[in-house]
């Protein structure tokens, strides 16, 4: 269920690419939502692998969805933003971070 809400929220930022922001911003955000795909589905076929192989790949997930939270953060004027578009990164960040935690012992 978790990576369906993943999913359904990156879907859901697809229209704010258009936003005519702040480049910095704007890019940043088009290439950090970009790279997340890539890991969602590393971390789904690592799934099998071994124990290492499985971590390191939900790791790079994570800090992928924190590096997008710290765009959401810093840029959410110009990619206007709600503050409950940040809550549902946010929980999601929680989320993928207690399960890390709790897959990987860390």
């Amino acid at each position: 269920m978790r990576v369906v809400k993943q999913f359904l929220l990156a879907a859901a930022a697809v229209p704010l690419l258009a936003v005519p922001a702040f480049a910095g911003c704007n890019e940043d955000f088009m290439a950090q939502t970009k790279a997340i795909p890539p890991l969602q589905s590393a971390r789904l076929s690592s799934l099998a692998a071994p124990q290492a192989e499985k971590c390191a790949a939900h790791k790079k997930l994570v800090d992928a969805y924190v590096k997008l939270g710290d765009i959401y953060k810093t840029c959410q004027a110009e990619l206007r933003l709600q503050e409950s578009d940040l809550q549902d990164h946010q929980q999601i960040v929680t989320d993928e971070q207690q399960s890390y935690a709790q897959d990987c012992g860390v």
